[in-house]
């Protein structure tokens, strides 16, 4: 039943996509959305409220399918519709310009054109092959996929027609290659979320735990496994109670954000000195948080190459590395090369190098400057400047 209503579906809005392009585009009208919809955050978020804030002549909405994301913009007064409302359809159908973060799900994708589209992004520099370099969740398209995606292209992911942001050398290099895009598509601009270490007021609940605490605070960010369906039992193999004390003996608490994927499925249990970040902590984006933090955590995801502005110790817990290179994804680099702090095995090694950060917070630090600048065009706070002006000079 449900296979019937989806192929019906999609024949009606073959229609309405296909009209949908003949709309007129208004000028000066852009479109926002990120993580299929479901999340205020990203990239995309902060370069909606850059120019929302810097009274601009862009007319900037938000769609959101999410009804938290729906009122935490509402209540900043900004303008947002849900994705597939009348509004949602129109604006996007007349929208000049339209920005995401993951893909044309962010926003509504039955009528958007791609040509039209700006990938932000939803990370740094990926670490972990991307798209059409992914050979191992991403099969190669057939001829038949080819033409059902040429002709339905609100269906699935298909090449870049637009453009898309940069934040490294990098960064263009592996998404000119991910994206199957040229040179003239990616534009080196800086990635606007990476502004929030420098000069964004945030408001999230969490931050007045971070700012009043006398502990040292940690968090652990350790990514998704097989897009949030893989188990994350080698990630927590240990006993959270005996994890709790040495955290406590340490005067230290243990934040863990679990990936987008994973955040409403998990189970674990908060201890005085271990703690899981919510939706709610954080208005759906650690960023308005990050910089707080004194030490991080996190194995392969590319997050690190933006806490490094902070200047701040890192570990790198790559519990799973080979078992998550056959399964999961490959890598662009020697993960070596590319992780400036110590690798620990397990639980008892972290905790032991958490220690000697406490200690000595500048041990790898000539190690984290170099990443920094290899992963990081821009160490300022204008990389939304950036990207707003790139744009508005293709236009």
């Amino acid at each position: 039943m449900k296979t019937i209503i989806t192929i019906s579906i999609s024949f009606i809005m073959f229609f309405v996509y296909w009209f949908s392009q003949l709309v007129p585009k208004k000028k000066k009208l852009w479109v926002f959305g990120a993580w299929n919809g479901k999340k205020y955050g990203d990239n995309s978020k902060y370069l909606f409220e850059y120019i929302n804030l810097n009274g601009t002549e862009i007319r900037p909405i938000w769609l959101t399918q999410n009804k938290q994301a729906y009122d935490l913009i509402s209540s900043k007064d900004f303008e947002v519709y849900y994705t597939y409302s009348f509004k949602g359809f129109l604006f996007s159908m007349m929208a000049e310009k339209t920005f995401v973060s993951v893909g044309i799900k962010d926003v509504n994708r039955y009528v958007v054109n791609r040509k039209d589209v700006i990938m932000m992004w939803h990370g740094s520099t990926p670490i972990k092959k991307i798209v059409f370099d992914d050979t191992i969740t991403r099969n190669k398209q057939s001829l038949i996929e080819k033409l059902i995606f040429t002709f339905f292209p609100f269906l699935g992911s298909t090449h870049l027609k637009g453009l898309v942001i940069s934040g490294s050398v990098e960064s263009s290099r592996i998404f000119q290659s991910a994206f199957d895009a040229n040179e003239e598509q990616v534009i080196l601009t800086g990635f606007p979320r990476n502004d929030s270490f420098f000069n964004i007021s945030q408001t999230a609940p969490l931050l007045t735990e971070l700012n009043n605490s006398k502990l040292t605070n940690v968090i652990y960010m350790p990514t998704h496994r097989k897009e949030g369906r893989g188990e994350l039992s080698d990630l927590f193999n240990y006993n959270f109670d005996e994890l709790n004390q040495s955290l406590e003996s340490l005067n230290s608490k243990l934040f863990i954000k679990l990936h987008y994927f994973h955040l409403k499925t998990h189970t674990f249990k908060n201890l005085s000195h271990l703690y899981f970040i919510t939706d709610d902590d954080i208005e759906q984006d650690i960023y308005t948080v990050l910089n707080k933090f004194d030490i991080m955590i996190t194995d392969y995801s590319s997050v690190h190459f933006d806490y490094l502005l902070t200047k701040k110790p890192i570990i790198f817990a790559p519990f799973d590395k080979e078992k998550y290179i056959k399964n999961d994804r490959e890598f662009y680099f020697n993960y070596d090369e590319v992780t400036p702090g110590p690798q620990a095995n397990n639980w008892k090694e972290i905790l032991v190098y958490i220690e000697k950060f406490i200690q000595n917070p500048k041990l790898y630090e000539e190690e984290r400057l170099n990443v920094m600048n290899r992963f990081n065009q821009y160490t300022d706070s204008q990389n939304c400047q950036r990207v707003f002006s790139a744009i508005n000079n293709k236009i």
